[in-house]
């Protein structure tokens, strides 16, 4: 009997260890649960304001490249200096074909009255 009484000495014992360590482990599991909980809402506000600041962020980029196309040779001095140069270039083409053309148009004519007067001689000859 000594023994079955010490044993169940020992058993509730144990029970009421593991009765304590329940209770502590539950009240602990509920403190960690609210921690949880003020993680996951400031885990969703961050995700919130992450997703906020990658819209804004794509916004200004298109914006940007937007304004880029609009600015044209604005950014790049260059192509804004190469571009000066082939429309000056072009300029002094464009004069010297005029006067390219004017020569031209002046050797024709004497082309045509030295053609003229060697008709005219032929015809004198004959």
């Amino acid at each position: 009997i000594h023994k079955l009484k010490k044993k169940v000495t020992s058993t509730v014992q144990v029970l009421a260890h593991l009765k304590e360590k329940l209770q502590f482990v539950q009240a602990e599991n509920s403190e960690n649960d609210a921690l949880l909980k003020e993680v996951d809402l400031d885990v969703a506000k961050k995700r919130d304001i992450l997703t906020r600041l990658k819209q804004a962020k794509d916004a200004i980029r298109s914006e940007n490249v937007r304004l880029k196309q609009q600015g044209g040779l604005v950014g790049h001095h260059a192509l804004l200096r190469d571009f000066e140069n082939k429309l000056d270039m072009s300029d002094s083409m464009l004069v010297q074909l005029q006067d390219l053309q004017q020569r031209h148009s002046e050797l024709t004519l004497q082309c045509n009255a030295l053609r003229h007067k060697i008709e005219q001689t032929r015809i004198q000859q004959t």
